[in-house]
């Protein structure tokens, strides 16, 4: 594909400007079956779905293109609050097969992560830079 005269290949993520809008995409290479892997807010106990007829990027709507990044599975959430506070946790990845582990209270299950001293460094400078003294990203 291409996007304003620079090719990017596949597998790679289209996300909305709009961090709002949490229609994510993530277009799969026809050498591994192609494709596309929808991802949304989550819906009861489904964060995403799969479209094996979708290849083509989105044509309506602004969109930042990123290099798709294997994760084993496992998305780590950073939280901030000011640059000398974080929290991660791990969660399995909607990327997986898009259903949303729970636990018995029906709540998302997530395991805390201990942050190394450069992760930690690396939050802080996002805080920093952002000017944002709540914030929240993945770390991969």
């Amino acid at each position: 594909s291409e996007v304003t005269g620079v090719e990017i290949h596949k597998p790679f993520v289209e996300k909305p400007v709009d961090a709002d809008d949490h229609n994510v995409h993530i277009y799969y290479p026809q050498s591994a079956g192609g494709g596309a892997k929808k991802l949304f807010r989550k819906i009861g106990n489904r964060s995403s779905e799969f479209h094996p007829d979708v290849n083509e990027v989105r044509r309506e709507g602004s969109f930042i293109y990123e290099e798709f990044v294997e994760t084993q599975g496992t998305d780590v959430k950073m939280y901030t609050v000011g640059p000398d506070y974080g929290h991660a946790e791990a969660r399995k990845s909607p990327a997986v097969d898009g259903k949303v582990m729970r636990n018995a209270d029906g709540k998302e299950v997530r395991f805390p992560v201990i942050l190394s001293l450069r992760e930690k460094e690396i939050a802080r400078r996002i805080v920093l830079v952002f000017k944002q003294q709540v914030c929240g990203f993945d770390l991969l």
